[in-house]
């Protein structure tokens, strides 16, 4: 996509050589609008923030972006608008003031992250405990981090372990047990009884140590230990083996949260929203969705649902919304997950179910009116060969 862009933004910027200074400006400020949709055209997983100003004689080119590929291509671009002089103050992240820890492991059942940094600041979307984010920069006791799915957000600097590279290798490379339970506590001994280290919930990720008494001692990426009950983990590796993505495993997945409250950016038992809801039944089932419902609508295929949803499986995604029409763009806003018999389960107030059917008494005519398409996200079992 890189050797795509260029040639056209030169060309651009060839035709620019015989305007004045103002037009210049006007047609790099175009360009560089460009180039922004280019490497970062969805700004919930990518950054390009580049800016530019007059100085002197010369052009300040300053900002951030997330690949060293983009910053070159603008330099690039920069120059050839304007071969007097570029200065560059474009920033590659991860910031170079981080140094070589530019790696998190998460330390809380839940981390929260921000869209600015701050405690009051909105949700919007969160990292369990034992995941991996990439730390990009520092602000105001928070830092700037691209989780495991490539989401950016803001999360406080107490929710994770800073790593470097080699700590990240050895992370994945330890034997690590994954909490299967609803929710649990880590004690400080196998007892019932022993003070809390912290508490644990479905899908949190724990380094393995030895059992004792029905009890598996647990250590965190932070290096405090605890004990969990043996009955409440699974070895990681056995856990990921065994995934099977079936309509069934993924609606037995989804039943189990019924009742957990809506939580806007929540993606854990704690709280969900609806897109954070369908994230963790999937990946609890092994298989990773992007995760708003806007970026969802992009997994899978489409399926045509039929006038009486004849065509849909279980485990498909419902999504809900705006359909296209009248010159205005298709706007998804909620997702589902089919079952059968015209039901789904969503995350709306809490999750639950719905019906599609007039005569349930689960009917939601509101988002059967705003039904706009399926996915479907489950492949088809492979028919061994003769």
């Amino acid at each position: 996509m890189i050797r795509l862009f260029l040639p056209y933004m030169t060309l651009l910027a060839m035709s620019a050589s015989a305007q004045p200074a103002d037009s210049v400006g006007t047609l790099f400020q175009n360009a560089l609008q460009d180039a922004r949709k280019h490497f970062a055209p969805d700004r919930r997983v990518a950054v390009c923030d580049i800016q530019w100003a007059m100085h002197d004689d010369s052009v300040v080119v300053f900002g951030e972006v997330d690949h060293v590929e983009a910053k070159d291509s603008i330099l690039t671009l920069g120059r050839a608008y304007f071969p007097t002089g570029i200065i560059d103050s474009i920033v590659v992240l991860p910031h170079p003031s981080l140094g070589t820890k530019t790696f998190g492991i998460v330390t809380l059942s839940v981390g929260n992250l921000r869209g600015k940094p701050g405690e009051s600041e909105e949700l919007v979307t969160q990292v369990t405990m034992g995941q991996v984010v990439k730390i990009l920069k520092k602000g105001r006791g928070y830092f700037y981090v691209q989780s495991y799915d490539g989401y950016l957000g803001w999360l406080d600097g107490d929710a994770f372990h800073a790593s470097d590279q080699a700590a990240i290798d050895e992370w994945a490379a330890a034997r690590k047990v994954i909490l299967t339970s609803y929710f649990e506590v880590v004690r400080e001994r196998p007892s019932p009884s022993g003070q809390p280290v912290c508490d644990a919930v479905v899908g949190n990720i724990f380094r393995s140590g030895p059992r004792k008494r029905g009890w598996v001692e647990v250590r965190l990426a932070d290096g405090r230990i605890g004990f969990l009950p043996a009955t409440s983990v699974q070895d990681y590796a056995s856990w990921q083996s065994s995934r099977n993505l079936t309509g069934s495993n993924v609606e037995r997945t989804a039943r189990m949260f019924v009742g957990v409250p809506y939580l806007w950016g929540g993606t854990s038992s704690k709280g969900m929203d609806c897109s954070g809801f369908t994230k963790t039944v999937f990946r609890l089932n092994g298989l990773e969705l992007s995760r708003d419902a806007s970026q969802q609508v992009l997994n899978g295929r489409d399926i045509d649902a039929g006038q009486e949803f004849q065509n849909l499986a279980t485990g498909d995604l419902l999504f809900f919304g705006r359909r296209a029409e009248d010159g205005r763009p298709e706007r998804i806003v909620h997702v589902a997950i089919y079952l059968e018999g015209r039901r789904f389960i969503h995350s709306s107030g809490r999750i639950r179910f719905g019906s599609f059917d007039s005569a349930s008494p689960e009917f939601d005519e509101y988002n059967l009116k705003r039904f706009v398409r399926a996915r479907r996200i489950i492949p088809a079992p492979t028919v061994p060969e003769r």
